[in-house]
């Protein structure tokens, strides 16, 4: 291996390293703990280093943001290749959703500026929600075959009702509320598919 390919390597390593300690720090004491300064700290990195890395907490919450929502979307694609009963799809892409959000709290937060995880960027939100080859979109379409802008007025409405659901249970419920909650926004899910079948 090569010295460049070494240090590429190192290179994705640090940004591993930054992104999952700041990931930590977040679990532990809340997103308002996490600094580049106290995660430079934590990886015994001088601040400027990092700052070649994320020029800025913003940029750093940004790519966290792009995780997560990068990650769901492999997860709804995987869920439609699966199954081919648009209703099962959706029920699973609603539970997929629960399970993230409830597993990874932290990059929920980043993904809807929740819990002092304020990310300025809006740029991930319109790449997430574009209906060009959108999986949710297209199990919905499969429930409700009309015009498009009627399947993306219900897609729009999916989205307020699942991660709605789950931001206000996360910044109104105690943690160990959540597995009370959950049966209720399955429930929620499973009335709202009903109603556009």
């Amino acid at each position: 291996m090569g010295i460049v390919e070494r240090r590429e390597r190192l290179r994705i390593q640090v940004r591993s390293d930054i992104v999952k300690t700041a990931k930590e720090i977040a679990r532990e004491d809340g997103w308002t703990a996490v600094s580049i300064r106290k995660i430079a700290e934590v990886i015994e990195y001088s601040p400027p280093i990092l700052y070649e890395y994320f020029e800025s907490k913003d940029k750093l919450l940004e790519a966290i943001r792009i995780e997560g929502f990068d990650y769901l979307q492999s997860e709804f694609i995987k869920i439609k290749g699966h199954f081919s009963n648009p209703q099962k799809q959706l029920v699973e892409v609603a539970q997929s959703i629960w399970n993230f959000a409830v597993e990874n709290p932290e990059v929920f937060q980043v993904m809807f500026n929740l819990e002092g995880a304020y990310c300025d960027s809006k740029r991930v939100y319109s790449q997430a929600m574009s209906i060009k080859g959108n999986p949710v979109w297209e199990m919905i379409a499969g429930l409700r075959p009309k015009s498009g802008e009627a399947v993306t007025k219900t897609y729009y409405e999916w989205w307020c009702l699942t991660y709605g659901f789950i931001s206000i249970t996360m910044t109104t419920q105690p943690r160990y509320a959540f597995s009370q909650a959950e049966p209720v926004y399955m429930e929620g899910v499973r009335r709202f598919i009903r109603s556009i079948m």
